[in-house]
């Protein structure tokens, strides 16, 4: 028995050592170097879509401001964490999304395409309509 308020201070020390790393935000450092990958991040993506032109390249590029936006935004909501900032990282995936499926569809002409922007819009409309209601209900 003697074991037992050995194991459970150790318990309570693991505890209290993991506290500050589950309930604490980002420190500014950390914050800076983050900031820093997803702009090397996003230079690396850039350089992967070459030089060139035309659709495959535009569709690259979208891809790769739409994953540093969306990065840029998560990091923020990450380094101070709100409602706000959790819409606003909602909203960033949202528009992301739209920016690429709009590309993908240019490539489709007549009624598909049509189809194709529709849908588009309507999976962007939601994503924001949904990131709305969460800001607007009451967090418990």
């Amino acid at each position: 028995m003697r074991t037992s308020p050995g194991i459970a201070m150790a318990v309570i020390a693991f505890a209290f050592a993991c506290l500050p790393a589950m309930g604490a935000g980002m420190s500014w450092k950390d914050y800076r170097d983050a900031k820093k990958r997803i702009t090397a991040e996003y230079l690396a993506d850039r350089q992967k879509c070459g030089a060139g032109y035309g659709h495959a390249y535009e569709l690259c590029v979208a891809r790769a401001h739409g994953e540093r936006d969306i990065a840029k935004a998560e990091l923020e909501a990450e380094y101070k964490p709100s409602p706000r900032h959790y819409y606003d990282a909602a909203i960033a995936r949202a528009k992301s999304g739209y920016a690429i499926a709009k590309k993908e569809c240019e490539d489709k002409r007549g009624q598909e395409g049509k189809a194709c922007i529709n849908e588009a819009k309507i999976a962007y409309d939601r994503a924001t309509a949904e990131a709305k209601t969460k800001l607007a209900s009451p967090r418990k």
